[in-house]
């Protein structure tokens, strides 16, 4: 059994159906007995006979038609009809700095004594050696434009675990590690992910915390353009 229910014009009119639809078809007498039209060649055979009475109100009953079929075909009106909705803008993705990595069968070989630190600017890469062997390899950031790192090889002058403020930037270097016989050191800092240091060698925390407690005073230090020895 079919079930009658009372369908707005607005409700038409927010489906898609054109206010000239909804005139010419659902047009309410003005006198007389109730008056019977069909509705427009668009709907389908079981969307018709449609009943409109004048009752002052031009309110209208659409017999025959079923809740089910109604929202049927609301659910089949062009899509395109929809606002669509507006693309969120992309947040812009920070440069990937390669994780740090620790081959620890080899540093357990480690005696502080048989450690080296190796830079290579090209690569913007340090590497902590033991015994020869690579034990750590972690990225850094060496002198932006316009700064120099100094190149060649040096020794450890200098240890600090903490406490030690740049007189550049006024912020603390942990870990730092002095190249002798220049103002430039290794210390923990921070990776933007291209070389932007004042000329030291910027290490991650974790690296130069590491690096720090398996080297000492004296420690070579050799720093290179370009460096294929790992």
């Amino acid at each position: 059994m079919s079930r009658s229910f009372r369908i707005p014009r607005s409700a038409l009119l927010l489906a898609g159906v054109s206010a000239s639809l909804i005139l010419n078809s659902c047009t309410t007498p003005t006198s007389g007995p109730t008056a019977t039209r069909h509705l427009s060649g668009s709907t389908t055979s079981r969307h018709r006979n449609a009943v409109y009475q004048g009752n002052g109100d031009s309110r209208t009953h659409v017999e025959e038609t079923t809740r089910e079929n109604f929202f049927a075909w609301l659910f089949l009106t062009d899509e395109s009809a929809k606002p669509k909705a507006k693309k969120k803008p992309t947040k812009p993705v920070g440069p990937v700095i390669p994780a740090t990595k620790v081959h620890q069968s080899v540093l357990a070989q480690s005696t502080r004594g048989n450690t080296r630190i190796v830079v290579d600017i090209s690569r913007q890469k340090a590497f902590l050696l033991v015994g020869g062997a690579v034990a750590i390899e972690t990225p850094v950031s060496t002198a932006r434009t316009g700064k120099y790192t100094p190149r060649g090889s040096f020794r450890i002058s200098e240890r600090v675990r903490s406490g030690k403020i740049s007189t550049i930037y006024g912020v603390g270097m942990p870990y730092w590690m002095r190249l002798s016989g220049t103002v430039f050191g290794v210390h923990a800092g921070y990776l933007p992910g291209y070389p932007a240091s004042a000329g030291c060698v910027r290490l991650p925390s974790d690296a130069a915390q590491l690096i720090f407690d398996n080297t000492k005073s004296g420690t070579p230090v050799s720093i290179y353009s370009a460096w294929d020895g790992a």
